[in-house]
């Protein structure tokens, strides 16, 4: 698949206004952080640098960069083994896009593009912010120097990467890292709750505000297994028809409340300054969303 239609199936706005989904009603200081990086976040995922950058190197298929560029920070494990880091997604969807990755370029390869190219899409759509930027990373990195790294493959493999030299290509990594980080954290705590993969998508997508079977079947999930999810998520109580019950609210707030939990190392060491980081993070984030940089659709956003 290339950039651009990659591109055209996550960059879609909303086809009409949807009611503020019961994500919106949690806004825990772990949670404001992480949606505010989330547009920079994804700078190593959708910057047209990057994809510049693999093609250039022999890898032109920009899905399998994807996938390739996610699990390069594993080195280069087996296939089932990159597969589940990622979590969310089929076997079947992931297992021949990483294999593609992988045996087009060294993980070093595409794990420095990774690291590199988006702070030049930064630069171009922000500007000159690399003094705010500089101190921002200065917060950022004082919180992931802090955190928890048991059970996370995902933020340690990134964590013991080389940090780029330029400045908006820190600020990046520190948000992708910060992003991997809860990510890998939020698994731990579905497989806790007894979650499956195509479970936790289901649950995330009503709780972030897409219809049902709206969102996980760009994690390769089919409607037959969307469908049996759905079905053992209403026996559960926690899905009545097409929509969280009050009870799935409440179970999927408590798993934010549980992901939150495992971030609070970052909070606390970032301390004082978090809610003024916040803030420039949101605006910068919200000026790439506008510039057409990141997924504009909010649920995108708060779904990562």
């Amino acid at each position: 698949m290339d950039y651009l239609t990659m591109r055209g199936l996550f960059f879609a706005a909303p086809d009409e206004e949807r009611p503020p989904p019961p994500a919106a009603a949690r806004r825990s200081p772990a949670r404001r952080l992480r949606d505010a990086i989330e547009p920079l976040a994804c700078q190593s995922i959708w910057s047209p640098e990057c994809a510049e950058g693999y093609a250039a190197l022999g890898l032109d298929d920009y899905f399998a960069a994807y996938v390739w560029q996610r699990t390069a920070a594993l080195g280069a494990p087996p296939t089932p083994l990159a597969v589940m880091a990622l979590g969310v997604f089929t076997a079947d969807l992931i297992g021949p896009q990483y294999e593609a990755g992988a045996a087009a370029l060294w993980s070093v390869e595409v794990a420095g593009v990774r690291r590199d190219a988006p702070g030049g899409t930064v630069r171009r759509v922000l500007g000159d912010i690399d003094g705010a930027a500089g101190r921002a990373v200065t917060a950022l990195r004082r919180g992931l120097d802090a955190a928890d790294r048991t059970a996370r493959p995902l933020f340690t493999g990134l964590a013991a990467e080389p940090w780029p030299a330029d400045v908006l290509a820190q600020l990046v990594h520190a948000c992708n890292l910060l992003r991997e980080h809860r990510g890998d954290s939020h698994l731990a705590v579905c497989a806790v709750a007894g979650l499956d993969p195509v479970e936790m998508n289901v649950l995330t997508e009503l709780y972030c505000g897409y219809p049902l079977g709206s969102y996980t079947p760009t994690r390769g999930w089919g409607a037959p297994e969307i469908d049996a999810a759905a079905a053992r998520l209403r026996t559960r109580g926690l899905v009545a028809g097409d929509v969280l019950s009050a009870e799935g609210v409440a179970f999927r707030g408590g798993l934010e409340d549980r992901t939150d939990a495992m971030q609070q190392s970052i909070v606390d060491a970032v301390g004082p300054d978090l809610d003024a980081l916040t803030k420039q993070l949101d605006g910068w984030a919200d000026a790439l969303v506008a510039a057409g940089a990141a997924p504009p659709d909010p649920a995108k956003r708060a779904a990562g």
